[in-house]
């Protein structure tokens, strides 16, 4: 569907902010023209019938063609609907900002990476994940050994530990989009779960997103594995607490003498939003940008030109030259050259 200005005709898209559908050409709100995506092919802009390039998973995008927002209610349809929608906080303008603000001591910057004039090439995707809760219970069983010095003498002493914890764990959130780097992903969390809005397609108007690519059994092991991380950490913590002087204790020894038990106790399908932004040198080095639209947490590398580094290595390098012969002339003047 596209969400169009009864006024202008242009696609509105939604602000978080004021909460409606805003026209970015004439500034009216709300109370939009919806026209439908092309039931028998979704992957046709309903306007122009330019191609949008929605993929297998695709469910909202900008036509390349005629810049209309495409909301495709065929593929959210179903269980392809999300249960929740966590809305960005910030604008694009922001996302250079802070990109700026990341990388502004690097003297080797290319300058016009994060100019204005590139703000259209930020896209703000609604990344699918699975979020789950899990029941837990874990025991440790193991022999720790603690050693106290005090001047000449060590004492050791030996204990058999058994303990044993229930948790609830929610919140617990796995990329469902094969396109965008896992590692990645990870790098951005955490998102803040309390902000969630029951989904509604018109939050999509003005963004890109993806249907998750599988069910939430496709990614339950992940989610466990990394619950069982959480779970590792806190034992550690709290035996390294109680025995301070622990000599054998280590997270390798506690994940090894742990045994968990951990149960599904539901799953939820969410949109997230990252904001993406790629730059290609002329050199076809291409640079990738992730801005968590919630958190405002980075992810991405200093572009930096090559050019500009070898210009700082050589005014560097004849830097030193220069103070290295002042310092011989002045050895040499007053006689300690040799």
């Amino acid at each position: 569907m596209v969400f169009k200005c009864k006024s202008c005709g242009s696609c509105m898209v939604y602000d978080f902010d004021k909460d409606v559908l805003v026209c970015p050409n004439c500034d009216s709100v709300g109370d939009p023209q919806t026209e439908y995506d092309n039931k028998d092919d979704p992957d046709i802009c309903p306007i122009c019938g330019g191609q949008l390039n929605l993929g297998q998973y695709g469910s909202a995008r900008r036509c390349n063609y005629c810049d209309s927002y495409i909301v495709s209610d065929q593929r959210l349809g179903g269980n392809n609907r999300p249960d929740a929608i966590i809305p960005t906080t910030i604008t694009k303008k922001r996302v250079f900002e802070l990109l700026t603000e990341k990388f502004k001591n690097y003297i080797c910057l290319i300058p016009e990476v994060f100019s204005e004039s590139r703000l259209k090439e930020v896209i703000i995707e609604y990344v699918p994940y699975w979020v789950y809760a899990f029941n837990i219970k874990a025991a440790y069983s193991g022999i720790i050994k603690e050693s106290v010095t005090s001047g000449n003498t060590t004492v050791t002493d030996t204990y058999s530990v058994v303990e044993s914890w229930n948790f609830n764990m929610h919140d617990v959130p796995v990329d469902a989009s094969e396109k965008m780097p896992d590692i990645i992903m990870d790098e951005l969390e955490p998102f803040k779960f309390t902000e969630k809005l029951d989904f509604k397609p018109e939050y999509l108007s003005g963004s890109e997103s993806e249907i998750a690519n599988h069910e939430s059994d496709h990614y339950k092991e992940e989610a466990c594995y990394k619950v069982a991380g959480s779970v590792y950490d806190f034992i550690y913590d709290e035996l390294s607490h109680t025995y301070p002087h622990a000599v054998n204790l280590s997270s390798g020894t506690v994940s090894k003498d742990t045994s968990l038990d951990i149960t599904t106790a539901g799953a939820g399908y969410y949109l997230l939003p990252v904001y993406k932004y790629s730059y290609t040198l002329r050199n076809g080095t291409i640079y990738d940008y992730y801005v968590n639209g919630q958190t405002e947490e980075i992810s991405g590398t200093a572009p930096i030109s090559e050019s500009r580094l070898w210009t700082a290595i050589a005014a560097t390098v004849t830097a030193f030259a220069g103070v290295a012969a002042l310092i011989t002339t002045v050895l040499m003047l007053i006689g300690g050259a040799v």
